[in-house]
């Protein structure tokens, strides 16, 4: 979707640590919408993209990492020719106007959630007497729900955005402090009061 004449582009960026294990419990970042939101004037934004990028630039960490690039290792685990059963990671992030306690507990379907965006990696055995690089199955996949799909007309905001990121065995990237850039096309909208009415009554009952 390209950026209207009326629409916003906003930025933020967070940061989230991975343990030796690669993994990151539930942990949420605040994106301040206060220069747009009131709920007194009835003011709001409808989010109509949100686009993600993850970036490794801690270089003292034990993961793999790309010094030239900052990108993330795609494979959650070591490709080893002794590897002899499947090794599974996942990584989600998200976007939402409700703090779930987990993130297992987030769905496209989840109320309050604007979009989903998940990397699942599976990296198999090498074939017998093969290498590292020469038989073991890998399977990435990356799925995302984005507002243009959940939401088209926009996803209606009176409030700060939380964004949520959890993680499960991502051991490429373990000990490593990443990075999470995050980009916000939305348009400043009036809300009628009913509408608010509404979206408030809903926040109270969370």
């Amino acid at each position: 979707m390209a950026k209207n004449a009326g629409d916003v582009i906003l930025r933020d960026r967070m940061q989230f640590d991975l343990d030796a294990q690669g993994n990151r419990t539930t942990l949420y970042g605040r994106i301040d919408l206060s220069s747009y939101v009131n709920t007194v004037a009835r003011e709001g934004l409808a989010i109509k993209q949100v686009y993600f990028q993850l970036r490794n630039s801690d270089l003292s960490g034990t993961g793999t990492g790309f010094p030239n690039t900052g990108c993330v290792a795609p494979v959650a685990n070591a490709i080893s020719a002794s590897t002899t059963s499947c090794d599974f990671g996942a990584l989600k992030v998200y976007a939402t106007t409700r703090a779930y306690e987990n993130a297992n507990e987030v769905a496209i379907g989840s109320p309050d959630v604007l979009c989903v965006q998940e990397w699942i990696s599976a990296v198999g055995p090498a074939a017998t007497g093969g290498s590292a690089d020469n038989g073991a199955a890998l399977i990435v996949e990356k799925y995302w729900y984005g507002p243009e799909d959940l939401h088209p007309e926009g996803y209606t905001v009176v409030s700060d955005l939380l964004i949520g990121v959890a993680a499960d065995t991502w051991d490429t990237e373990d000990n490593s402090t990443l990075e999470l850039d995050i980009v916000l096309i939305a348009e400043p909208i009036k809300i009628s009061t009913e509408r608010m009415n509404a979206i408030l009554s809903q926040a109270q009952d969370l």
